[in-house]
């Protein structure tokens, strides 16, 4: 096993398989990438709820395929039901879904790594941080690790990329019971935590929970009401309709593997009742449990006191896994003892007689308050040193796996010589997570809603590729790999046609009006839009698939919305990409607020569009900053040169 790497990886999650594979695109050189994990058959591993994608998070998913991620195509391999959500309202809000195998999907995501020659596996458990430099100046060298065998082993490289997961001091709580761990059945990573503050980084504690599985034969599964994914399924990867293959796998249809079907029922009164009655050996009331959990995922003994008017709680039952009889009950997330959780189960129709194979349990766990790292994924405290994933507070596979996207990214140019990526709030999903993980650090596990992205008209789900695939290109992501070529080649296909339908619709009739006029009509649909052009669209390009006929239906529908929100981005530009200087000392600022003076002492905003969103600054302070940064600039421009002098 070599020691020298252009870029280190730790943690097989879906932040580090996504950081890994970002790196191996960028850098191209076999064995440059190592991604140490503490079990190699526990790589791309769902911990909790077996899905991918729902509302925003379907947009990161898109995303990262656009900018030739694995996580999209590992999910529509694996998939077992797919399902649009939202579609109710409009397409900026539709959030595709699937609910994955989680076995199948551990299996692809590790056949994904292993048929990169520029990442090598290594087993063991990280320890410390490797750093030359002294205080202000540290520069990340590398990691030691323990091995299995309890031997250490020293690996370097210029750039460092940590994703622990919930893994950093975990502690799995139910009822009274407490184990260290990040998940049921591995220990947790005690020494990193110790190291981190070593270095001067400041951390938190939050936490998670998983609801209780079922053996899906133990269950009245047919009295249940049935929730089918859709008919005409939609995949996340742009690669997917016209099939890829790689490392032996191939998805040559879609969807690839059978699907199934899932069950609804409910707590009851009943339950509710024995929750109460039992909120003493509830740990996250008792005070065991310390730390937040996520707000908009809580736990169905929360639910139970904060909506206390409830008399019951919906519950999906989702089958795991062709190649099991577990049964995941999304909505019961719990930490309660098992003699609760198994009242709370049979109180549900059609679960009178369910058997309990894993209870719930809450997992506690540090992270680093991510207003020490840039929206590149470096920490601010060591150089060439990033994190991504629930270390920086997130909650969720996609939030994590973005963060991967863009610390490997930023790793690779960084080991490769220089040069960073980061995309605006106005370009993608991914650019509002890191800038609002930089500006607002979480009280709570954060999870992306739509209602978090300002212009969402434009940051839909459908144009992913549109907006994000040129930038992959440019940054030579699709260079050195066999799919990064396949996409360039259906990303111009695509381009093409996309061009060409928006010419039919401006030349085409439907009726008296031209069809770019007929679709602002709030009863013309995608199908409407599809019958009128897909014989001459067909003619051209020969099959087109369904996304096509998406895009060009809203970007025409929002059109006058999307040309608002374009003056309105370049009125904001100068302000959000105007630099702050990073030696500012906003102490020496007396005549700013107490209150916006310790907001910018703390996150340290990068532009002046940062420091606008942070809590505690006033338009009012953004003015007399402006101000006190060119006096500042002068000043010190003054004192170099009399230094010269």
């Amino acid at each position: 096993m070599k020691s020298n790497y252009q870029v280190i990886v730790v943690g097989g999650g879906h932040a580090g398989i996504e950081a890994a594979w970002a790196a191996a695109n960028i850098l191209g050189t076999s064995k440059s990438v190592a991604l140490v994990t503490l079990d190699a058959e526990k790589i791309g591993v769902m911990s909790c709820n077996p899905a991918i994608g729902g509302l925003a998070k379907g947009q990161l998913v898109r995303e990262i395929d656009a900018m030739g991620g694995m996580m999209g195509m590992v999910a529509d391999a694996t998939g077992i039901q797919f399902k649009l959500l939202n579609t109710s309202k409009g397409a900026a809000v539709h959030g595709p879904r699937c609910q994955s195998d989680k076995h199948a999907y551990a299996r692809v995501a590790q056949q994904f790594i292993a048929s990169r020659p520029e990442i090598e596996v290594v087993e063991g458990s990280v320890e410390a941080i490797l750093t030359d430099g002294e205080h202000s100046d540290l520069v990340a060298t590398g990691v030691r690790i323990g091995l299995k065998d309890g031997g250490e082993l020293e690996l370097h490289a210029p750039s460092v990329i940590l994703t622990t997961g919930t893994f950093m001091h975990g502690i799995m709580h139910r009822g009274q019971d407490t184990t260290e761990g990040g998940r049921v059945g591995e220990a947790a990573t005690n020494k990193i935590s110790d190291a981190l503050r070593s270095l001067g980084f400041e951390l938190g504690r939050l936490k998670t929970g998983t609801p209780p599985r079922l053996d899906i034969h133990s269950i009245d599964w047919d009295a249940l009401p049935v929730q089918d994914g859709d008919e005409t399924p939609m995949p996340f990867s742009e690669l997917t309709r016209d099939g890829w293959e790689i490392g032996g796998l191939q998805c040559d249809q879609f969807p690839l593997i059978e699907q199934v079907s899932c069950r609804q029922t409910a707590t009851g009164p009943g339950s509710h009742d024995a929750i109460r009655a039992n909120l003493d050996r509830a740990p996250i009331f008792t005070g065991q449990i310390g730390s937040a959990g996520p707000r908009y995922c809580p736990s169905i003994e929360d639910k139970v006191v904060r909506f206390a008017e409830r008399d019951q709680h919906g519950v999906y039952l989702e089958p795991e896994s062709h190649e099991s009889d577990w049964v995941y009950c999304n909505g019961i997330s719990t930490s309660l003892p098992d003699d609760v959780q198994d009242t709370i189960v049979h109180s549900m129709p059609g679960c009178e007689h369910a058997k309990i194979l894993q209870y719930g349990y809450a997992v506690e766990y540090d992270m680093v308050r991510p207003h020490q790292v840039y929206v590149t994924g470096q920490s601010r405290l060591v150089e060439g040193f990033y994190l991504a994933g629930q270390i920086n507070g997130t909650s969720g596979y996609e939030e994590a796996a973005a963060q991967g996207l863009v610390a490997g990214i930023n790793a690779a140019m960084r080991a490769r010589g220089g040069g960073e990526f980061s995309v605006d709030r106005s370009q993608a999903y991914i650019g509002v997570l890191m800038d609002d993980l930089v500006t607002k650090t979480p009280r709570e596990p954060y999870r992306m809603f739509t209602s978090r992205a300002e212009y969402r008209l434009m940051l839909r789900s459908d144009n992913a590729p549109d907006r994000l695939t040129p930038i992959a290109m440019e940054l030579g992501l699709l260079d050195h790999h066999e799919l990064g070529s396949l996409r360039k080649e259906r990303f111009a296909v695509r381009r093409t046609a996309i061009e060409f339908g928006r010419s039919l619709m401006d030349s085409t009739m439907d009726g008296s009006k031209t069809i770019a006029d007929r679709i602002h009509e709030s009863d013309y649909s995608i199908e409407h839009l599809k019958r009128a052009i897909q014989s001459k669209m067909e003619a051209e390009f020969g099959v087109v698939h369904p996304e096509v006929y998406q895009t060009l239906h809203a970007q025409k529908r929002y059109e006058p919305y999307i040309e608002r929100q374009k003056i309105e981005i370049r009125r904001h530009n100068e302000i959000e990409h105007k630099p702050i200087p990073e030696w500012i000392d906003y102490e020496l600022m007396d005549s700013l607020r107490n209150e916006a003076r310790a907001a910018l002492s703390k996150y340290r905003p990068s532009t002046f569009g940062q420091a606008s969103r942070l809590e505690g600054v006033t338009p009012a302070d953004l003015t007399l900053l402006s101000v006190l940064v060119k006096r500042a600039r002068l000043s010190r421009r003054e004192a170099e040169a009399a230094n010269a002098e």
